[in-house]
């Protein structure tokens, strides 16, 4: 018995010992990055009480989480919700399942007839669900949103016969108003577009029939006070465009009667109550002769109703019948040292310069048009939401050549007077130029002598007044080592009477007269200064086109000294200082304020913290966490990071980032991988959640597998980028090895992409302190690229090597010995380092000959060097792309693995891939 006894208190013992013991956290693997979760389309109603987001995983079935205070609703596959402006509904759309699509593009389906989305129809007051199938898209009015409209894919009646079949399919689709309060439904069908007035008091919509030879268009007018569809107008042709004002008042359109596809077009003006009448026509006084509407152009009422502004163009002309083959027909670009903008630019924008219209300005009741742009000034904005009696114009085109080279992107800029159509330049040349709201002041930037200006639009008073030129501060970005002017840190906004703007320093916020009769005042009392701290003005109202003064407004802040962020409270009239709100080691993101509810919803985010959804009030107080994105974090080692600093070979103080893993040793010799870019120590509370590479290491996956990940502050002189990379760089890494014995300086790495790359490919020609390397598409021979084209845009690359980012200082003539001084592959010989390499033959920002360049070069001299071409793959693999990024990071870590932990070099490094086995053997 008493044996007994003692066995049974063993086996408590040995079970209480086993509960007890924590449970080791498991390494990420890459198979863990498809289930993690990440939180877009984060919304708050404007009652401030519901709270909607969705949480999808980075591979698989979404969902969207409605919440409030005291409950929340996941609907699966949910996406792309809004909240309807009486806070009684949300409506989203809700995909099909992956699994279904999948089956569907398996047996070759059509894409235009794969499975489509549903509509989903939250009803808030009643805790209901209400789907519509085959969704083609939904509105909701702005405000007072007691009906939605959405649009059907038109369905085929089951009992139609055959020679109804063969009858002309008709456009459109069904579009079905619903009644949020009742769930009452209206039913129109062949609806090719339609419009809500923003108030809600109206939609209008466009039906189209056709038969053999014609189109039929018929306006359709929606009144929600009578529930009621009005056919408004019908007729023979093209309707397009349909727009209410505001109110709901006034609708016009475009019509056109053409049956060729270059059709001409007329605005249409008409309101429920009265017939349509045509108001602007190619021969309207004050058309440009060849003129007319434009179908691409936008159209839209001035915020009072008294305007409508349209877009025209040059008017289209039928083609002739084109008779001859494709194969007698010549295909060539011809590239004109003249042309504005390079050929391939040109090629790449055509679609855009086609369809390009200019503004135009109609006064409903002095039935008066006025053109505002032109060729000549092409671009033309107005002020005070349409209502302002001037507008502003600018224009590139005498500088737009030129930018190819400078980088620069100079305009000259125009005041335009809508009741006359007077043009007045206003500065001539310059960047950086704002018109203040209300239309009294033009602010521009002047780098020659890096100070605010400002000059009155009054043509009786127009003196330029220096703003900033006597305060003892620098408005313009200090830490500027380009080649380049350096850009201003910007405006925070203007005041509601349009007499003073509000520029940012490096810290603070100041305020200027823009009649020069007062003062330059710092309105934050240099408290950002005094702490290292920069204060940046938080617009919570997003429709507020001024800053309050007398009001308490939020300001962000982030701690250049710890890289803590968080908020304080001002009013920009008080004599405080500004009051602290939170502050914390945490970025916080995506401050949203309920519209009628002192409640905002934010995300905060570090090392270890997902960036969840939280709630507060204005005061950051009783804040809640709505969202769990990552629950199965915990289960995995995590990294942590702390801040280091270290002098530079050139004895400049600079900052870094030192990630380690949570179960991290002093008496374990860690392998370390340096990433980098240029200045990456404010990233130093970003959260790296796991997920498949576009292009660079994931520090918290490399952390989780027992890596270091160090990431220096680069700076460049101008002329020596790569020389100023090894400075940087090299010094951080001796640095840390030299203090640390826990770093195995025999098995370090270096990884980066693009200008990374570069900067990796640099360092493996001067120094063999690095084990492996991988470089992500790499420039590796300047004087050849310098000449090259960025794909992506069409530019010429030559103003990113003379004066932005490759910071070289002239051009290739004028400093030659530098383009060959900093390009990896003169120095080939030098390289000692395993080198992978990533560049695809789609980039468009860096041409992938540059990484066969680099990679020949090395071939040929037995180093041992790889790269990866992703097939029609961009600078960056895209998200779409999960085999391609999963295929990328297997193949790093397996290389980083292979040199920084002697794990057996896999098939694919050993022995490649053969173009016969390709996609068959992925050699793993």
């Amino acid at each position: 018995m008493h044996k007994n006894i003692i066995t049974i208190v063993g086996l408590i013992c040995v079970t209480f010992m086993a509960v007890s013991q924590p449970v080791a956290k498991k390494k990420l693997s890459t198979d863990d990055f498809a289930a993690w979760n990440i939180i877009p389309n984060q919304s708050i109603s404007n009652n401030g009480k519901i709270v909607v987001y969705e949480q999808n995983p980075l591979k698989g079935d979404g969902t969207l989480i409605i919440t409030d205070a005291d409950d929340s609703k996941t609907i699966a596959r949910g996406y792309d919700a809004k909240i309807g402006s009486e806070n009684d509904v949300v409506v989203f759309k809700i995909k099909q399942p992956l699994d279904t699509l999948r089956k569907a593009k398996q047996d070759k389906v059509d894409d235009k007839k794969l499975p489509k989305d549903s509509l989903g129809i939250y009803l808030l007051k009643h805790n209901e669900l209400e789907t519509f199938p085959k969704l083609k898209s939904f509105k909701l009015a702005e405000e007072n949103a007691s009906w939605l409209a959405f649009l059907q894919e038109a369905s085929t009646a089951e009992n139609d016969t055959v020679s109804d079949k063969k009858k002309e399919k008709q456009p459109g689709d069904e579009l079905v108003l619903f009644n949020i309060q009742n769930q009452d439904t209206l039913l129109v069908h062949n609806i090719t577009e339609y419009f809500w007035a923003k108030k809600g008091s109206a939609l209008v919509c466009v039906q189209q029939n056709k038969d053999s030879v014609n189109t039929y268009s018929t306006l359709k007018w929606f009144d929600v006070s009578s529930a009621k569809v009005l056919d408004i107008y019908t007729t023979e042709g093209c309707i397009k465009k349909a727009t209410l004002d505001e109110l709901g008042e006034q609708c016009v359109f475009l019509l056109s009667k053409d049956t060729v596809d270059e059709k001409v077009y007329s605005v249409f003006y008409t309101t429920k109550d009265e017939s349509s009448r045509e108001i602007i026509t190619t021969t309207t006084k004050g058309m440009p002769v060849g003129w007319s509407p434009s179908e691409f152009g936008k159209i839209n009422f001035s915020e009072n109703g008294t305007k409508l502004y349209i877009g025209t163009a040059v008017t289209p002309v039928a083609e002739p019948k084109d008779t001859l083959l494709d194969e007698d027909k010549p295909k060539v670009d011809v590239w004109n040292w003249k042309d504005l903008k390079l050929q391939p630019q040109q090629l790449l924008e055509a679609k855009k310069e086609k369809e390009r219209s200019y503004l135009a300005v109609y006064h409903i009741a002095k039935n008066s048009f006025m053109q505002l742009a032109d060729f000549s000034i092409p671009n033309v904005s107005t002020i005070e939401k349409g209502n302002g009696q001037i507008s502003f114009g600018s224009s590139n085109l005498p500088y737009l050549r030129a930018s190819s080279w400078t980088g620069e992107n100079y305009k000259d800029f125009y005041l335009i007077d809508q009741e006359t159509g007077i043009k007045r330049e206003i500065i001539r040349n310059k960047a950086n130029v704002r018109l203040s709201p209300k239309g009294n002041y033009v602010v521009w930037w002047e780098p020659q002598d890096s100070s605010y200006y400002s000059v009155s639009t009054d043509i009786n008073n127009m003196e330029y007044v220096a703003l900033t030129k006597k305060i003892p501060v620098s408005f313009y970005d200090e830490r500027n080592d380009r080649p380049m002017n350096a850009t201003p840190y910007g405006f925070a906004g203007w005041s509601e009477d349009d007499r003073y703007i509000f520029v940012y320093d490096r810290y603070d916020i100041w305020r200027l007269d823009l009649s020069n009769e007062k003062v330059p005042v710092c309105v934050t009392k240099a408290f950002g200064r005094r702490n290292k701290t920069r204060l940046r003005y938080v617009k919570l109202d997003r429709e507020l086109d001024y800053v309050p003064t007398t009001e308490t407004i939020v300001l962000s802040a982030i701690d250049e000294r710890t890289m803590s962020g968080g908020f304080f409270e001002t009013k920009l009239n008080s004599v405080k200082d500004p009051g602290l709100l939170i502050m914390d080691k945490y970025i916080f993101n995506n401050v949203k304020k309920a519209k009628d509810a002192d409640k905002l919803i934010w995300t905060k985010e570090n090392v270890k913290s997902f960036p969840d959804v939280w709630s507060s009030n204005l005061q950051f107080e009783h804040a809640k966490k709505l969202s769990d994105a990552n629950p199965q974090q915990n289960d995995f080692v995590w990294p942590t990071v702390e801040l280091v600093e270290w002098t530079s070979f050139t004895g400049e103080k600079l900052k870094g980032l030192l990630y380690k893993p949570e179960n991290f040793s002093t008496d374990y010799k860690y392998p370390m991988i340096v990433y980098f870019y240029e200045l990456s120590s404010e990233t130093m509370h970003s959260h790296a959640y796991p997920k498949p590479s576009h292009s660079t290491i994931n520090k918290s996956f490399y952390a989780s597998n027992g890596y270091l990940v160090f990431v220096p502050d680069i700076t460049y002189k101008t002329g020596y980028p790569g020389e100023s990379a090894y400075n940087a760089i090299v010094s951080g890494t001796q640095f840390l090895v030299d203090k640390y014995e826990y770093i195995d300086r025999f098995k370090i790495g270096l990884q980066g992409q693009s200008w990374g790359g570069y900067q990796t490919a640099w360092l493996v020609t001067q120094t063999d302190m690095y084990a492996a390397a991988m470089a992500g598409a790499p420039v590796s021979n300047m004087t050849s690229a310098y000449g090259g084209i960025r794909w992506g845009s069409g530019m010429s690359r030559m103003f990113q090597y003379e004066h932005t980012q490759s910071r070289i200082g002239g051009s290739l003539w004028d400093k030659p010995l530098l383009y060959i001084e900093n390009s990896p592959v003169f120095h080939a010989p030098k390289v000692n380092t395993p080198l992978l390499m990533m560049h695809n033959d789609g980039d468009g920002a860096v041409p992938w000959y540059q990484g066969i360049e680099m990679f020949v070069a090395l071939r040929r001299l037995d180093k041992p060097v790889w790269l990866l071409n992703y097939n029609g793959e961009e600078h960056n693999l895209p998200v779409k792309s999960w085999a391609n990024r999963m295929d990328l990071s297997n193949r790093m870590f397996q290389f980083f693995n292979h040199y920084l932990k002697n794990e057996p070099a896999p098939e694919w490094m050993e022995k490649g891939i053969p173009a016969i086995e390709k996609g068959k053997n992925l050699g793993y």
